[in-house]
């Protein structure tokens, strides 16, 4: 397991920033790319009867999807301003304020979580966030995760942004776990692992404007986030060669599905 750090005020610093500086999320959300196309696959799986939580919903483009087609789907985040930003949005939406590691949720509630981006967040209480996740799934229920990846996509995404740093303390950023490392904490929860998906979500080639499509020449996070970070056709082609050949090493992520057992 490797740790990134950043020259930024600390893991709720970081969040508390970056979801002030997005608009809401619509309830619309790419279903043929991470994380829309996982979350899809969940929601249509067999599971056992019973709600899903979005644990880490952030602005909310998964959970507003769902909530709008009939799905029983609660959000949750530990930044309360960006759950009262979705709230004044639809205040039909189910949320709640909290923390992975201590879910205030009683055992066997859901049929699903759905967590994108979430575990690789935590500083302290990864295998307590893993166990208290396990704990409110019910048997059979179904666990779709992402994980940062120890890999040369995401240490050259680190170099880069070492590069480029500001003068200042650096903090804690984001874990980065190995594929094994990935699996093993999820079936060390209690869980048996049914896929594992390689996502490059932004790739580090994507820091290069060049490389970029002409839409997102000028980055806009609100409008990479609903279309995907989309590359010019020099962009799509040394991208797309990376991920056939070397996927685990160039891909940003690693999506695990699993079943509670």
């Amino acid at each position: 397991m490797r740790t990134s750090y950043r020259t930024h005020g600390g893991s709720l610093d970081y969040w508390q920033r970056r979801w002030d500086g997005v608009a809401v999320d619509s309830g619309a959300v790419n279903l043929v790319r991470y994380p829309g196309l996982y979350a899809e696959q969940v929601i249509n799986a067999p599971r056992p009867d019973g709600p899903v939580l979005e644990a880490g919903c952030g602005a909310g483009r998964v959970l507003r999807h769902y909530h709008e087609n009939g799905t029983r789907i609660i959000g949750m985040d530990f930044i309360a301003s960006v759950l009262a930003a979705i709230h004044r949005e639809d205040p039909t939406i189910p949320l709640v304020a909290g923390d992975i590691t201590k879910l205030s949720f009683p055992d066997e509630t859901f049929s699903a979580v759905l967590a994108f981006g979430l575990y690789h967040g935590l500083e302290n209480g990864l295998n307590e966030a893993m166990a208290d996740t396990r704990r409110v799934l019910k048997k059979g229920g179904v666990l779709c995760a992402s994980m940062r990846l120890d890999n040369y996509q995401n240490r050259m995404t680190d170099r880069m942004a070492d590069k480029s740093a500001t003068t200042g303390a650096s903090r804690f950023h984001k874990l980065n776990l190995t594929s094994a490392e990935f699996h093993a904490l999820v079936s060390g929860a209690g869980f048996r692992v049914e896929t594992v998906h390689y996502v490059e979500n932004m790739s580090f080639l994507y820091k290069y404007p060049a490389l970029r499509h002409a839409s997102q020449r000028i980055f806009s996070e609100s409008v990479a986030r609903g279309a995907g970070y989309r590359f010019n056709l020099v962009g799509n082609f040394l991208q797309r060669t990376a991920m056939t050949l070397a996927p685990s090493r160039m891909a940003n992520l690693a999506v695990i599905t699993a079943r509670a057992i």
